[in-house]
């Protein structure tokens, strides 16, 4: 069993990460969940009250489950819908990040 209170170190955030209103959150699946340093990250950086869009990539898992983690843990967040991103064009990519800061 993997430990989900472990805070991996993270060695800096930057200080311009609270004045965003969108943050897009990446990170690989982790045994279908997202690996326990972005928990470090959304602590270290303030997201209490940020929208927050996370992205996952994967050999095979959906993003469902680690979304579900992070809302949970992070309730204070506004997350938006995620995607995974194994598949996308370029296009793809860009008009599904648009419509995010158009309509956040």
């Amino acid at each position: 069993m993997h430990d989900l209170s472990s805070r991996p170190a993270i060695v800096d955030v930057p200080d311009s990460v609270g004045s965003y209103d969108i943050i897009f959150l990446g990170y690989p699946n982790w045994w279908n969940m997202a690996p326990t340093i972005v928990n470090t990250f959304i602590e270290k950086a303030g997201l209490n009250g940020k929208t927050v869009v996370p992205f996952m990539t994967s050999g095979g898992s959906a993003i469902e489950n680690s979304e579900q983690k992070l809302k949970a843990a992070y309730p204070e967040v506004k997350w938006v819908k995620g995607r995974l991103l194994n598949t996308l064009s370029q296009k793809e990519l860009s008009e599904w990040a648009t419509d995010i800061v158009a309509n956040n």
